[in-house]
């Protein structure tokens, strides 16, 4: 988990297949991954934190267990250290169940360079 990973099934790609993104300004970065926090969480919210060795763009797709895309995010992003607040809403996440986030990161020409998940449990 949070690391990236080599490959993703067809369901997992389908995840970000979504209306297209302006990636102007966006560049391939190195990415160093942090895992979000808290985890569990109880506060039904977590922080997706990493760093960025330039402005790049960031998908995000939180799943239930069955691979039912509940929730969809996407941010350009800033050079350094970047942090994002990722809200659990009760409909959509239930309590005392387990959930992953995928995260793409995209540049112009280069879609899902850098591709990972990690699990988070809602308490």
């Amino acid at each position: 988990d949070w690391t990236m990973d080599a490959e993703w099934s067809e369901t997992e790609i389908s995840f970000f297949r979504t209306d297209p993104v302006d990636l102007t300004g966006a560049s391939v970065a190195a990415i160093t991954m942090q895992p979000a926090y808290p985890n569990p969480t109880q506060t039904r919210s977590v922080t997706f934190q990493f760093t960025a060795s330039t402005i790049t763009y960031l998908r995000i797709a939180l799943v239930d267990v069955q691979l039912r895309k509940q929730s969809y995010y996407s941010f350009l992003t800033v050079a350094g250290l970047n942090a994002f607040h990722i809200p659990f809403e009760e409909a959509k996440f239930p309590a005392n169940k387990n959930y992953r986030l995928y995260y793409s990161f995209d540049a112009a020409g280069s879609p899902m360079y850098f591709k990972g998940h990690g699990d988070i449990t809602i308490q």
